[in-house]
C-alpha cells in the first residue's frame, strides 16, 4: 500500500453549527459531533499520545492479525484507514475462493486506548457484550463479529474487534434535509424497529453490559462519552459514582442516577481548569446550573424511581447509521458507549431536524422538531401494534416529549447542555421572560460560598488560559517547516502519516481558537 493510501481519514460526522454567536455568559459545549475535550492542554496530551499510538500499528501486523483469523489466507487493505474519536479501523479484503464466492471484506477496529479513560478492555469488553445481546434478542441489524481480544497490554493490537464491512453509506445530516417522502418513510421505519426493540431489553440495574458464565447481566459502572472525557480531564467522575453504587456494583434507583449525575456536572463545574474564564461567565453559568437541577428535581417521575431499566446505545448518532439508497438503516455501528438506563434516559433520536441539542432548547426549535418527531411517533405506534400487540414506547413517548422533557434527559448526560437549556427554556417556562434574569442573579451570589466559589474559578481561569497559550505557542514553534508537500516527498510512509496527523491536530486547534 502506498503513502496516500495509508493516510487515515477523519470519518465523516454530523457537525454542531459552531458558526452562531455564543450568548455572553455561556459554557462552550464542544462538537455535536466528535465531541472534544474541553481542557484544550488534556486534549493536547491526549492527542499526542493518540497519535503515537496510532503510529506504532504498522500495516503488516494487522494484516497479519487478520489473516490469522481467516485460515492464514492472504489479505490486502481496499481503502484507507478511518480514525474515530475513540478507534481506528483498517479495511482488508481476503480474495475470492475456487468455487467463486464473494470477495470477503472485514474491518480491524481497534480502540485508541489514550481516549479512553478506564482502557480499551472495559469499554471493548461491554460493547462485545452488548452486540451480542442485541443479536441474540433482536432483529436489529448491526456486523458480525469475527474476532477479537480483550487486553490492555502495552501493545496496539493487544485489544481488537474484527468485525463484517457491511456496504453503504453513513447517514449525514445534510443528507437527511434531502430525503424524498418515501426515503423518510422508509428511515423513520428502520429507527422504530431498532427503538421499540431496545425498549424491551429491561435489566435490574443501571450500568453496562458484561458477559459471563451466567449470561448477560449488569456488572459495571455507567460510561458515557461525557463521563469518559471527564475522567481523562482529572475531574474524577468515578469517584462520585462509587459512592452512589452499592457494596455489590449495583445501582437500583432512578432517583439516585439523576443525583449522581447532577453531582458530577456540579464536580465538573467547581474543578475543571476552563469552567469560568471571566466573572459575569461564572456567576450566569452557576446559577444557571442551580435553576436547572431544581427543574430536574421536578421532572423525575418517582414511580419510575425502581424501573424500568432498558439499554440503549449511547451514541446511535446519523455517522453511526449504515443506510441503503432507498435510506432502510442496514446496519447500526459502534455500541461502544451502550448502557443500562432508567426509562426517563431513553430518549428518541434528537437529530431529526438538527444536530445541535442546544437549539432545541429554543422553544420554537423544538416545537419544529416535534413535527418530524410526531411522524416518527405515529410509525413507532404502527410497527409496534404489528409486531407486540400493544404502543408502550410511543405511549411512553408521546407523553414524555411534553415540557421539552427529552432535553433534561440529554442534558444530564451531557453537563455543558445544562446552561443552555436552563438559559433558554427554564427561563422562559418558569419566570416568563428574562427581564428580572440580572437581578435573579444578583440575589443568588449574595451567598458567600457561591461569591468565594466563582472568585477561585477566575483565578484558576486565568492560570489556565496562560497555560493553554503558552502550550499554543510552543505547538506552533515546534511544528515542521513542511505544510502540504506531496506523499513523494516523504521518506517513508510512516513519516507521510504522521505529518497528516500532525496537520489535523493543528488544524483542529486553530479552528478551536477561532470559535
Amino acid at each position: 500500500m502506498g503513502a496516500s493510501g495509508f493516510q487515515a481519514y477523519t470519518s465523516t460526522y454530523c457537525q454542531r453549527d459552531e458558526s452562531r454567536v455564543k450568548p455572553k455568559g455561556k459554557m462552550s459545549t464542544g462538537s455535536h459531533g466528535p465531541q472534544q475535550l474541553k481542557d484544550r492542554i488534556v486534549q493536547s496530551r491526549v492527542h499526542r499520545e493518540r497519535d503515537q499510538f496510532i503510529a506504532a500499528i504498522h500495516e503488516d501486523d494487522v494484516c497479519r492479525l487478520a489473516s490469522s483469523h481467516h485460515n492464514g489466507d492472504h489479505c490486502s487493505f481496499f481503502k484507507p484507514p478511518s480514525r474515530g474519536s475513540y478507534n481506528i479501523c483498517y479495511f482488508v479484503r481476503f480474495p475470492s475462493n475456487s468455487f467463486g464466492e464473494d470477495v470477503e471484506k472485514w474491518v480491524v477496529r481497534v480502540p485508541l486506548a489514550p481516549c479512553l479513560a478506564h482502557g480499551s478492555r472495559s469499554k471493548l469488553e461491554s460493547e462485545i457484550a452488548t452486540m451480542q445481546l442485541v443479536t441474540d434478542k433482536t432483529t436489529i441489524p448491526l456486523p458480525k463479529i469475527y474476532a477479537y481480544n480483550l487486553g490492555n497490554g502495552s501493545e496496539p493490537l493487544s485489544s481488537f474487534v474484527i468485525l463484517e464491512y457491511i456496504e453503504g453509506e453513513k447517514l449525514s445530516c445534510a443528507r437527511l434535509k434531502t430525503l424524498s417522502d418515501e426515503q423518510r418513510k422508509r428511515l423513520y421505519t428502520s429507527l422504530a424497529d431498532i427503538y421499540i426493540q431496545l425498549r424491551r431489553l429491561e435489566f435490574p440495574s443501571i450500568g453496562c453490559l458484561a458477559h459471563g458464565p451466567e449470561g448477560f447481566n449488569v456488572r459495571k459502572k455507567i460510561t458515557t462519552i461525557d463521563i469518559n472525557m471527564q475522567e481523562l480531564e482529572g475531574l474524577q467522575p468515578s469517584k462520585i459514582q462509587s459512592s452512589f453504587y452499592n457494596d455489590k456494583g449495583s445501582l437500583t434507583s432512578a432517583n439516585d442516577y439523576v443525583a449522581m449525575l447532577l453531582q458530577i456536572a456540579d464536580n465538573a463545574f467547581a474543578n475543571g481548569r476552563n469552567s469560568v474564564s471571566e466573572g459575569g461567565q461564572g456567576e450566569d453559568a452557576l446559577y444557571h446550573l442551580h435553576i436547572f437541577r431544581e427543574y430536574a428535581k421536578g421532572w423525575m417521575d418517582c414511580r419510575l424511581d425502581q424501573g424500568p431499566f432498558v439499554l440503549v446505545h449511547g451514541d446511535l448518532e446519523p455517522f453511526n447509521l449504515i443506510v441503503n439508497e432507498r435510506m432502510d438503516i442496514a446496519s447500526v455501528l459502534d455500541w461502544e458507549w451502550s448502557r443500562v438506563v432508567p426509562l426517563q434516559f431513553f430518549k428518541p433520536p434528537l437529530w431529526l431536524k438538527t444536530p445541535d441539542t442546544t437549539k432545541l432548547a429554543w422553544n420554537f426549535v423544538y416545537r419544529d422538531y416535534l413535527k418530524s418527531l410526531d411522524q416518527l411517533l405515529e410509525i413507532v405506534r404502527i410497527r409496534e401494534r404489528e409486531k407486540y400487540g400493544n404502543e408502550l414506547l410511543s405511549n411512553e413517548w408521546a407523553k414524555a416529549k411534553e415540557d421539552s422533557g427529552f432535553l433534561v434527559a440529554n442534558a444530564l448526560e451531557n453537563w455543558t447542555d445544562m446552561d443552555w437549556f436552563a438559559n433558554r427554556y427554564i427561563n422562559w417556562k418558569c419566570y416568563k421572560n428574562k427581564a428580572d434574569l440580572n437581578e435573579r442573579i444578583k440575589a443568588f451570589m449574595k451567598d458567600s460560598a457561591h461569591k468565594t466559589l466563582i472568585e477561585r474559578k477566575l483565578l484558576e481561569g486565568i492560570a489556565y488560559k496562560v497555560e493553554a497559550d503558552s502550550l499554543k505557542d510552543t505547538s506552533i514553534k515546534s511544528a515542521p517547516s513542511y505544510r502540504d508537500k506531496p506523499a513523494s516527498a516523504y521518506a517513508t510512509i510512516k513519516d507521510y502519516f504522521l505529518h497528516q496527523l500532525w496537520k489535523d491536530t493543528i488544524c483542529f486547534s486553530v479552528s478551536s481558537e477561532s470559535h
